[in-house]
């Protein structure tokens, strides 16, 4: 099974490049996989015994599918280049907040040590890659990262275009 939406291939545009990636893309394609959207859908399907294996499927999905299975089903393997996004929450504070400084204050705590703790106790794999010591972190720690910085946040929506062209999927006009 492959994810329908392409934002996990198009998280290996910082390693490979665009061309390297839509190449993959197209290879991908050519393989005729099921696809699905979203990560639900794709563990279901492999806990029922649908599939062997998926493409793309979030790292935190799958570690609350495996608190809760006894069977151990469902497993995972990290693939180099990882992809990561580096700025995988996108806050912000409204220009007229009633209480600006608040919500900075919010935003801080959220990037805190203390922040990350909270983030990591309560959420598998919440905590930013970029926090030492954390789950992401621990997991991918020495491998080859593919990293979704604000240089290439701004271009998923192309990168994501072109990827569903490789793919070959009919396009809305």
């Amino acid at each position: 099974m492959a994810e329908i939406r392409p934002s996990s291939v198009a998280a290996l545009v910082p390693a490979w490049g665009l061309e390297a990636t839509l190449d993959f893309a197209r290879k991908l394609a050519a393989q005729d996989p099921a696809w699905v959207r979203g990560g639900t859908r794709a563990i279901t399907a492999l806990q029922a015994g649908e599939f062997p294996l998926c493409l793309a499927v979030q790292s935190s999905s799958i570690k609350r599918v495996q608190a809760k299975d006894p069977t151990n089903v469902v497993a995972y393997k990290i693939v180099e280049p990882v992809p990561i996004r580096v700025v995988s929450r996108i806050d912000g504070v409204l220009r007229m907040a009633e209480h600006p400084y608040a919500a900075l204050l919010w935003l801080e705590f959220h990037a805190s040590p203390e922040g990350q703790k909270v983030l990591e106790d309560h959420g598998p794999f919440q905590a930013s890659v970029l926090t030492t010591g954390s789950a992401t972190e621990k997991e991918t720690r020495g491998k080859k990262l593919s990293e979704v910085d604000w240089q290439h946040l701004t271009k998923l929506d192309e990168y994501e275009a072109k990827i569903v062209e490789a793919y070959g999927f009919p396009m809305a006009k």
